[in-house]
């Protein structure tokens, strides 16, 4: 049997939470029944990972867009990008003829387009919870009920979020939770990873993992820690990530922040780096303390799968993935004090981390696996390729 053409959109060419959802598509699919065709607008570690897994990557303008294409500069660089972004696209979907065009995050607009114009179904992937302004979630989420014949949610959280602000065709929304897979080197052992990774073995590591930007909570933990360093002199906090491209404002923010709480002795800052497993495997908490909430909670279910205890703010997806108590602790967000108090009560019980990271690993291993993630995206693909045949055979 000779495979069929998915052809993939992607806002981004690097490995944080979204484009590894894509990754693990590439490489999990059944390369017998699929070929995977991805359009990036650039070069970077996600093509090269996308290649090795067999997929055929195309770079070129996609224009996409975000809060920031709201301002004039934005919408007058999104107005003269559109044009040649919906040419690039089109032209790949006659090149490629594929079966179905899959846009992953809503901040690209382009395949949607194409794969209208050339009357290719559209499966959309939606990633985000996308609150302000509420005229701009508003009409996103209409755009997307408009072109797509399914939307893949990453959590519940999400598919409510759209259904609140746009009518969606019954059976439309679907929700396919995010997958990690475990890896053995997160779990090895903890005085390793600290001296791979040049930490201090006396001290107690909190880490946050993901995008240093507006909303991932950096600021909220800082306020958190000075709220314990008396009661836990030993405590360190560990930040890994870096900020969006052209957005290095939030890397000066976050320093000024470390240097104003007197926390410089007690923070390490690392940059994006493949090597998670050994950031998780040092760590004795995972904080996720997103101010605005997360739509699925990448980070969460990973450090759950490396048997890491998590702290977490009590919104979004991350109620769908960390169980109060027994995987972790949910805490009020934005709220420092609280987030103090969650991380307090796993710190001063002793083994309460170990314990809540041993309930997460089998947590994860039941609801939020690779390979049940992969499973679900290759029965949706098949349907919506069914259900046009036959809206096709019908209609001929």
């Amino acid at each position: 049997m000779t495979p069929r053409t998915l052809l993939f959109f992607h806002a981004s060419a690097e490995l944080y939470g979204s484009d590894r959802t894509l990754l693990q598509l590439a490489e999990g699919l059944d390369r017998a029944r699929w070929r995977a065709v991805v359009a990036l607008p650039r070069e970077g570690p996600l093509a090269d990972h996308l290649r090795a897994a067999g997929a055929t990557v195309e770079v070129g303008p996609l224009c996409t867009f975000g809060r920031a294409t709201l301002r004039p500069r934005g919408l007058l660089r999104a107005a003269r990008e559109l044009p040649e972004a919906l040419r690039f696209a089109r032209a790949l979907v006659r090149r490629h003829a594929p079966v179905l065009v899959h846009t992953n995050t809503i901040v690209v607009l382009s395949g949607a387009l194409a794969a209208r114009a050339e009357r290719v179904p559209h499966v959309w992937h939606v990633h985000e919870i996308l609150e302000r302004p509420p005229w701009l979630a508003r009409a996103v989420a209409r755009f997307v009920a408009r072109n797509a014949a399914r939307v893949a949610c990453n959590s519940a959280a999400t598919a409510e979020h759209l259904r609140a602000r746009a009518r969606f065709r019954p059976g439309a929304l679907v929700v396919i939770p995010n997958g990690v897979a475990r890896n053995p080197a997160a779990e090895e052992d903890r005085a390793r990873a600290l001296a791979t990774l040049g930490l201090d073995p006396e001290r107690r590591w909190v880490l946050l993992a993901g995008r240093v930007n507006a909303w991932k909570g950096h600021a909220l933990l800082l306020q958190a820690v000075q709220r314990l360093v008396d009661r836990h002199p030993r405590l360190g906090l560990v930040f890994a990530g870096g900020a969006p491209p052209g957005q290095g404002h939030f890397e000066a923010a976050l320093e000024r922040g470390i240097a104003d709480a007197g926390l410089a002795e007690r923070v390490r800052r690392f940059p994006f780096t493949d090597d998670v497993a050994t950031l998780y495997a040092a760590a004795e908490v995972v904080a996720v303390p997103s101010t605005l909430p997360e739509p699925f909670g990448l980070v969460a279910a990973e450090a759950m799968a490396a048997g890491r205890a998590v702290v977490a703010a009590g919104h979004g997806g991350l109620l769908e993935i960390v169980e109060e108590g027994v995987t972790g602790r949910l805490f009020r967000p934005g709220d420092a004090e609280d987030l103090a108090r969650a991380l307090d009560a796993l710190l001063s019980e002793p083994g309460a981390a170990d314990a809540m990271g041993r309930a997460g690993r089998a947590r994860q291993r039941e609801h939020f696996s690779v390979e049940r993630y992969v499973r679900d995206f290759d029965a949706l693909y098949a349907d919506v390729v069914r259900a046009t045949r036959v809206r096709e055979e019908a209609a001929a």
